[in-house]
């Protein structure tokens, strides 16, 4: 059955419920109509008993019993027999003494206790339901005995189960039409999100799919739309990267070529052999770096699905390290530095491509001085690293603010695009958070990371 429609295992599964409900049903409700037939026929003896009673007394006088049979009619279900203490039997009917019971129903009688009791007897393989009652004929202690039949309750129960059933079926057969069609509804949505998975998987994601509901279904809808829109903001994203990366090596890879073709037919652009081959040398160092970046931005989804492993890193002696080996890039940069010591887990070589980009945009729109400061504080009771690092460049355009760390966004001395946003995706890796702002005299970048 899995393989069938959803619509249908739905609909099978109802009608597999509610068969084996009817069928425990029909199983129990028996049992459960003998159990209330059985109190039933005792009220029907005691009320035909009470025919018989006049204040506390079995008849009037010894004369009525002449009427017995005319008031028997009302009942003539339930059958009497009015005895004295010895076993005489003064009325009714005497067809019962034929089983030889009469004995065993007399001395029952003799040892009762109570005014009225109900008893229950199987004679020939059927039971006998009756009620032995106490009183008084014209001063003499009598008998009343009453009695009826099983069949007459098989009667009773048989009919009435015969009409359940019938009324069950009908029920049955009428809720599986409108369940079969709660299953076509149910799985409609499921349907229409199908032929959208499918539409993606054949890269036609540029439809919306549009599920108004909150239920499950609807956040599963609502879970492909998202799926659906990431897929067009990659592709799309694909597309800007492919036109970025044809520009930005379109340029290095023609001045190589130029001049490579220019010194084999004798010419040197740059006054001569050295300064001509300086300038390859200087587009290819260009061109190695923006490959490289674009390798490791491919290498760091490689490794964040893979969860590289931590150590143990100490920021001032990784920050300090570096400094010393960009500071010569501009010796006349005052560098200050007031870093705290503080440890914690991390990818030592991801962390050294953090500080390496964030040193190198200093160094190379800092006019006099650039300040790295280093603290630790609290938020929210869990203790949290603070890195500031500030130039005194000049200010950030104004759009810029917002969208540094994307990809291919360069200020006006940016060279690819790519430097930052490395930054932004080892500090995200790492459940930190990095932003930048212009201040009075520069601009300062701040990150904040939690120390696990």
């Amino acid at each position: 059955m899995k393989n069938s429609p959803l619509a249908f295992q739905i609909w099978s599964i109802f009608v597999i419920i509610t068969i084996g409900v009817s069928t425990l049903f029909m199983l129990l409700v028996p049992w459960a109509l003998r159990d209330f037939f059985t109190q039933e026929t005792y009220a029907t003896i005691r009320e035909a008993q009470a025919t018989y009673i006049s204040n506390g007394k079995m008849l009037d006088d010894i004369e009525d019993i002449a009427e017995w049979d005319q008031v028997q009619q009302q009942y003539q279900t339930v059958k009497h027999i009015l005895f004295l203490r010895d076993g005489d039997v003064l009325a009714g009917s005497t067809s019962l003494l034929m089983f030889n019971n009469y004995n065993f129903i007399l001395e029952e009688a003799r040892v009762q206790q109570v005014a009225a009791q109900q008893y229950v007897r199987t004679i020939n393989g059927e039971k006998m339901y009756y009620i032995i009652r106490q009183g008084e004929l014209a001063s003499f202690p009598v008998y009343l005995f009453s009695y009826t039949w099983e069949s007459y309750q098989n009667d009773l129960v048989e009919s009435l189960f015969g009409q359940l059933l019938w009324l069950i079926a009908v029920i049955l057969l009428l809720s599986w039409v409108p369940s079969f069609l709660m299953a076509r509804y149910i799985t409609k949505p499921i349907i229409k999100m199908e032929n959208h998975v499918r539409d993606i998987a054949n890269r036609n994601w540029y439809e919306s799919i549009d599920v108004d509901r909150d239920d499950e279904i609807g956040k599963l809808g609502q879970s492909i739309e998202r799926m659906r829109k990431q897929l067009v903001e990659q592709e799309d994203m694909q597309r800007s990267f492919l036109q970025h990366i044809s520009h930005e090596l379109k340029t290095p890879v023609m001045v190589i070529r130029s001049y490579a073709q220019a010194i084999a037919d004798g010419i040197f652009p740059k006054g001569g052999l050295e300064g001509s081959i300086e300038v390859i040398d200087k587009e290819a160092a260009r061109m190695e770096k923006r490959v490289k970046d674009l390798l490791y931005l491919t290498k760091l989804d490689y490794l964040f699905t893979k969860r590289s492993s931590e150590e143990i890193i100490k920021i001032a002696d990784l920050i300090q390290n570096i400094v010393e080996l960009l500071r010569w890039q501009r010796p006349e940069l005052n560098w200050q530095l007031d870093i705290a010591e503080i440890e914690f887990k991390g990818s030592l070589e991801q962390w050294k491509v953090v500080i390496e980009n964030l040193l190198d945009n200093q160094i190379r729109y800092a006019e006099t001085i650039i300040v790295i400061r280093v603290s630790q504080h609290l938020v929210n009771k869990q203790p949290h690293m603070f890195i500031r690092i500030f130039n005194d460049g000049p200010p950030l355009e104004e759009g810029l603010i917002d969208r540094l760390f994307e990809e291919y966004q360069q200020g006006f001395k940016g060279e690819f695009g790519l430097g930052l946003a490395i930054v932004r995706e080892i500090v995200g890796y790492h459940s930190g958070k990095i932003w930048v702002s212009n201040e009075e005299d520069g601009v300062a970048f701040h990150l904040e990371i939690p120390i696990i």
